[in-house]
């Protein structure tokens, strides 16, 4: 990119403060009891005296109905960190705290720290942040020091506390092992506090992480630069954290560490979205290893203390794709533990007690149930191509159709395995060839969606037996992009987008693949009785050809087999549809879910003879937050016929389509007789919309906005 790397790309502040000045502060939490009903805060706050003769000061800290505050003094330009303790200040032993929790597992609440330093009850210097009250332990296996391989809970804050590291990620230290690779404890670790001995799992040594003490079903994605021009503020950025959090997201990786601005941890934080955050080194073998050694850990160093107030924040690496060299994983090791401590860091992105990375071409649906990503699976891709409109936006008309250079520019790729071959050979097997742009959009929407949908619903299948964590390479995109995305660089959400969101469900249900064993999956904390569980199958006319029906209890953070579907009978006659329902007892919907199934991907053709069907759509006012407006859309399908994948796209009334728009669902589906309700929020400003209608087998319709 030209001009990359050069000049000022983030706003310059210039503050004024008296002659004691506050560094960048630490703040982390314990919660020391399995009930959750205490939070014990611990903050530092470095204070340094500018003035050239000893001084006395009040370091103050503040949040909620909290407040504590020391006196200290300071020779001539000396430093030193203020603490803040619970067991010098009881207060800070907070009851029935509010917790930040991952999307999905609760609300990630905030807490406003005000921090002063005042020399004879003039404030000299203050500093305000947002922080969060949350315990981050991690499940791994390592190796003790005599070599055994134990799977173990490693509490990175408790060792802070006690002051001794039990993790030890330099090259010695990592070894091959059943499963794959893992790191060791430090010697004596076996006896640390810090340290649990927990029953063999079958995931070893594969990670799992634990927010607040519970497993989280880590569902999420990769970004790599934030935006090609970098144009980073909050206004920008917001759309894309909604849009994650929306899909059901809860955890995004900083690959390569190129998000270094305050709006991304901050933005973070408040969706509920956990950072794995990368330094800067990347792919072993392949790219140039960092040369001048402290110069990159004083860049590491300067991110760690900038931003490790931030709950988001997890754990942090050292290299994309394999181990910063020994002189350089030692140092970062030792400086995380220095500056942070709280936090596990590990050198390598995706081998030891990782998953490993990939594949990135296009798969069948049952490939992301039966074979490879497994455990904490940190990068799995596939094709993503962008709404038609997206395109028409990026491409020129003339480059457009057929596939162009223009087309490989942005992305669409043409070697290994990242190519698109895959893709276009399964397009062209289950649907037949494009005959132009609008049909290959069509076409490519199917594949979008089911292949998004599967990547989430085979990691729901292997929860906790053979899967800790999926995420997709990747879901942002930092410019108008074909391939790698959940949604577009301008907001607009393709059917990657809905796969994914259906596939990340809270609580769901879905069919396995390849043996189609319906099961129900819930991935919050709360248990769930009384779930009544329907199947519907259909042939492409709408006929019915099965159905079945079962009533089921959903323990809290678990997956539940229900009953198989047995449709090869069914399918040696031609393809069929699969609607499934899940409800509660008081008949609400809690989840639904549609697959079109065929007895080989050939069999799929069969879907591009299907009538039209012509659908109904209502249009009312909803109800909206604040700078908002909202639609509700109830689209029924009075029809005898089947409509498949019914995209909603919204426009102002210049015709100009409205982005960002946040639809509760899209690509919807309707058997003959069914009704279903789609909110969407957008600006305000936009002012009157309409509703444009496309879908597999529905003709273009617009209807009118309120």
């Amino acid at each position: 990119m030209r001009d990359r790397n050069t000049g000022l790309w983030q706003g310059v502040d210039l503050a004024a403060t008296g002659f004691m000045t506050i560094g960048d502060p630490a703040v982390s939490t314990r919660l020391p009891r399995p009930d959750n009903a205490v939070a014990e805060v611990s903050i530092e706050v470095p204070v340094t005296n500018h003035g050239t003769a000893p001084a006395s000061a009040t370091v103050r800290a503040a949040f909620d109905d909290v407040a504590v505050e020391q006196r200290v003094t300071l020779p001539a330009g000396a430093s030193q960190v203020v603490r803040f303790t619970p067991s010098s200040f009881p207060q800070l032993a907070v009851q029935k705290p509010k917790l930040w929790w991952p999307n999905g597992y609760g609300d990630p609440a905030l807490h406003r720290l005000d921090l002063t330093v005042a020399s004879d009850r003039v404030v000299s210097d203050r500093r305000s942040l947002d922080f969060g009250m949350r315990s981050v332990t991690y499940e791994l296996s390592s190796l003790d020091t005599a070599g055994a391989l134990r799977r173990v809970l490693v509490d990175t804050a408790l060792a802070h506390d006690l002051g001794t590291p039990v993790i030890d990620e330099r090259h010695p230290a990592l070894r091959k092992v059943r499963g794959g690779w893992a790191n060791s404890l430090m010697p004596g670790a076996e006896t640390s506090p810090a340290v649990t001995a927990l029953p063999d799992d079958p995931l070893s040594p594969q990670m799992v992480l634990r927010v607040n003490g519970v497993r989280i079903a880590a569902r999420g994605g990769n970004w790599g630069m934030d935006d090609m021009m970098k144009r980073v503020g909050t206004d920008r950025l917001t759309p894309y954290f909604r849009l994650h959090r929306e899909a059901g997201m809860n955890i995004i990786r900083n690959w390569m560490g190129q998000s270094t601005e305050e709006a991304f941890y901050a933005l973070a934080d408040r969706h509920g979205l956990m950072v794995l955050n990368d330094f800067w080194e990347s792919t072993q073998d392949n790219d140039a290893e960092a040369q001048d050694v402290p110069l990159f850990v004083a860049n590491a160093r300067d991110v760690v203390r900038r931003y490790r107030t931030h709950p988001s924040i997890i754990l942090w690496f050292g290299r994309n794709e394999g181990v910063p060299q020994p002189i350089l994983q030692t140092a970062v090791q030792d400086m995380v533990w220095q500056e942070d401590g709280t936090r596990l860091y590990k050198g390598n992105s995706r081998v030891i007690n990782l998953g490993g990375s990939g594949p990135y071409e296009w798969h069948p649906p049952e490939d992301y149930f039966t074979g490879y990503p497994h455990g904490f699976a940190i990068e799995v891709g596939t094709a993503s191509f962008p709404t038609l409109e997206s395109w028409q936006r990026t491409v020129p008309v003339e480059d457009r159709w057929p596939i162009s250079d223009t087309w490989v520019y942005h992305d669409w790729h043409q070697e290994r395995g990242v190519s698109m071959a895959s893709f276009v050979r399964a397009m062209d097997t289950e649907f037949g060839p494009a005959r132009d742009l609008a049909d290959f959009e069509r076409k490519a929407q199917m594949l979008n969606y089911e292949s998004h949908r599967a990547i989430f619903e085979g990691f729901n299948a292997g929860l906790w037996t053979t899967n800790s964590a999926r995420m997709l390479w990747m879901t942002h995109p930092a410019w108008p992009s074909s391939d790698f995305q959940i949604y577009s660089s301008d907001y607009d959400t393709h059917a990657a987008f809905y796969g994914t969101k259906k596939g990340a469900e809270p609580v769901h249900i879905q069919m396995n693949q390849p043996g189609r064993q319906v099961v129900m999956v819930n991935t919050t904390r709360q248990p769930l009785t009384g779930l009544k569980a329907t199947a519907r199958v259909t042939d492409l006319t709408g006929a019915t050809v099965a159905t079945h029906a079962q009533t089921v209890d959903l323990p809290a953070n678990a997956t539940v087999a229900l009953f198989p579907l047995a449709l090869d009978a069914a399918l040696a006659k031609g393809p069929v549809l699969v609607r499934l329902d899940a409800s509660a007892a008081d008949g609400s919907r809690v989840s639904e879910n549609f697959y079109w199934q065929a007895a080989n991907p050939a069999g799929l053709r069969a879907l591009s003879a299907m009538p039209q069907a012509t659908l109904r759509a209502d249009v009312a006012a909803g109800s909206a937050a604040a700078g908002e407006r909202s639609l509700r859309v109830t689209l029924s399908n009075p029809g005898t016929t089947p409509a498949l994948q019914t995209k909603l796209t919204l426009f102002d009334g210049k015709g100009v389509q409205i982005l960002p728009a946040y639809f509760s669902d899209n690509y919807v589906s309707l058997l003959p007789g069914e009704t279903r309700d789609v909110t969407v929020a957008y600006p305000g400003d936009r002012g009157v919309a309409t509703v444009r209608l496309r879908g597999w087998n529905s003709p273009a319709t617009t209807i009118g906005g309120r």
